[in-house]
């Protein structure tokens, strides 16, 4: 039997592997998330809703995690025993881990909405983009209700983090809730990462690369199992509120902090591709279709550019070639039409069509006339 007064047991303390998991967390997550900003803006078509809404999972992953790490002021990590005839720590406790139910709840939908917007983004068949519009749909009445409950469980509100006992009500026994919530979670999270699958499987390309795309996206089967971890948990609960909650609230916080990290992975593909270009080869990430060395649609930054010093090549006769490009490029829905045109001067022009159909298939480039000026 385990003396609960004694001075080796009131010693015992979880806080450093608490601020340790929050710091580490905060500080992947924020990286991966500066970068997939950095990305968007700079290189790409700007900051979407995807984009807009992983911020957000960001944001409240930053406060659960901060949180956190100031509830250990409060008795977190440590035996309630230490705390007990202390009523202002006890109520602080409850007050900050009723913020903790709240902020992760929200984390982890708008990081599931991410990864919605984000594939309705890409993948432009009508079938996908239906299934995402209900995953979408379904993720967001999952977070409704469970935010309801978790905020409603006691009547009156207050009464979740009175530690006096002086606020007369009663509150709800949410284990069964939280086992419930666990399942629909655990489906909409499964689904989330199979669904861009068979997409992934129809797309013409290398094996390698299709292999290497199919575990870029199943990497999302981490936040499954932190899940599952964390659900193993739920049932450890005893009067020692203080202590137990460590591992369930750690596990909460990988959950939503891996979920903002492998929604940003794809970005670090682009970060290399634009600002590392000899890794390419060296990662594997380079393209297997060559458009010739002497034709850049993009500029260094990545965005389309008539600065003719982005424009290379001599004919063998060193004749300067002076270069025509229309381009054409249709991302899902979206459609867009630039025409980059060079000073007009003598020689050889030529001129390039370029067709995108989607984001996920590779471009092709049709050289459809040559002719020489008199």
């Amino acid at each position: 039997m385990v003396d609960v007064t004694s001075p080796e047991y009131l010693a015992q303390s979880k806080v450093a592997s608490i601020i340790v998991c929050n710091a580490i967390l905060i500080s992947c997550s924020g990286v991966a998330m500066a970068v997939r900003l950095f990305v968007r803006s700079r290189f790409l078509s700007g900051i979407g809703w995807d984009d807009s809404f992983c911020l957000i999972g960001y944001i409240f992953t930053f406060v659960e995690c901060l949180v956190c790490i100031l509830m250990t002021n409060y008795g977190y990590g440590h035996h309630i025993q230490t705390i007990l005839q202390n009523e202002h720590k006890m109520s602080m406790f409850l007050k900050l881990d009723f913020v903790t139910e709240i902020t992760y709840l929200i984390a982890l939908w708008a990081v599931k909405v991410s990864f919605g917007l984000f594939y309705l983004k890409i993948f432009p068949g009508r079938t996908i983009r239906v299934l995402c519009w209900i995953l979408i749909i379904l993720v967001t009445a999952e977070w409704i209700e469970e935010t309801f409950v978790v905020i409603f469980q006691c009547s009156p509100v207050q009464k979740a983090w009175d530690a006096s006992g002086k606020v007369s009500g009663k509150c709800l026994q949410l284990l069964s809730f939280y086992y419930i919530s666990f399942a629909v979670r655990l489906a909409t999270d499964l689904a989330i990462f199979i669904l861009p699958l068979p997409e992934l499987l129809r797309l013409k390309m290398p094996l390698g690369k299709r292999l290497g795309l199919i575990l870029m996206f199943g990497l999302g089967l981490l936040i499954v199992v932190t899940s599952i971890i964390r659900a193993t948990y739920l049932n450890n609960f005893s009067t020692d509120h203080t202590w137990e909650l460590v591992n369930p609230l750690n596990w909460s916080s990988v959950e939503i902090g891996v979920g903002v990290f492998i929604a940003c992975v794809p970005s670090f593909k682009a970060l290399i591709t634009f600002c590392f270009p000899s890794l390419k080869h060296v990662l594997g990430l380079s393209s297997d279709r060559s458009y010739g060395p002497q034709y850049e649609l993009y500029g260094a930054s990545g965005r389309r550019t008539d600065d003719p010093r982005s424009w290379h090549g001599k004919s063998q006769n060193n004749t300067k070639l002076n270069t025509i490009t229309r381009t054409n490029v249709e991302a899902s829905r979206n459609t867009s039409e630039e025409r980059i045109i060079s000073h007009t001067q003598e020689g050889i022009h030529v001129t390039t069509d370029v067709s995108v159909d989607r984001v996920s298939k590779p471009v092709d480039t049709h050289l459809h006339s040559w002719h020489e000026d008199d």
